[in-house]
C-alpha cells in the first residue's frame, strides 16, 4: 500500500489524538512494551525504516541499515569503485529503480520498494523491549513517559 503525503500527516494527526487521550498514570513494563508494539504496529513504511536504522545504531550493527536507493548512496559506497559495485549488483538482488537498498549478509546490494515490520532486523516484541530498556536510542517514542514504568 503506498502512502501520500496526505495519508502521513492524517496517520501522524491519528497517533496524537490517540496519545492525548491515552492514561498518564504509571504503567508496568509489560504495559509500556505493549504500547511500543502497537505504535511499531501502527507506522508506515519511512517511520519503519528510520526504526530499523535507529535500533541497528543502538545495538552497533549499522552496517544493516537501509538507504535510499540513489546516486548519492551509490557515490558514497561505490564512489571510483565500478568493479566492486559491477560486482555488489551482479551478486545480489538488485534495481535501479526500486526506492530502497541495503547489503546483504554477504555484501551485496538488495533493493526492494516496500518494507513492513516482517522486513525489521528483529522481531517487533524484541525491539519493544530494547526500546523500553533504553529510549534515549529512538526518536520516535518520545510519546511515552518511560520513567513513569513500575515493575
Amino acid at each position: 500500500m503506498r502512502y501520500c503525503l496526505w495519508d502521513h500527516l492524517q496517520l501522524q494527526q491519528q497517533k496524537q489524538i490517540k496519545l492525548k487521550h491515552m492514561n498518564t498514570t504509571t504503567q508496568t513494563t509489560a504495559q509500556t512494551i505493549q504500547q511500543v508494539i502497537n505504535l511499531i504496529n501502527e507506522m508506515d513504511c519511512h517511520e519503519l525504516i528510520e526504526l530499523n536504522n535507529e535500533y541497528l545504531c543502538s545495538i552497533n550493527a549499522s552496517r544493516d541499515q537501509i538507504f535510499g536507493n540513489d546516486e548519492d548512496f551509490l557515490n558514497c559506497f561505490f564512489y571510483n569503485k565500478p568493479t566492486e559495485l559491477a560486482q555488489c549488483i551482479s551478486f545480489g538482488d538488485y534495481r535501479y529503480q526500486d526506492n530502497f537498498v541495503r547489503f546483504d549478509g554477504y555484501g551485496n546490494l538488495e533493493s526492494f520498494n516496500y518494507f513492513d515490520t516482517d522486513m525489521l532486523c528483529e522481531l517487533v516484541p524484541t525491539m519493544a523491549e530494547y526500546i523500553v530498556e533504553n529510549p534515549s536510542d529512538f526518536t520516535q517514542f518520545d510519546e511515552i513517559d518511560f520513567r513513569s514504568i513500575e515493575d
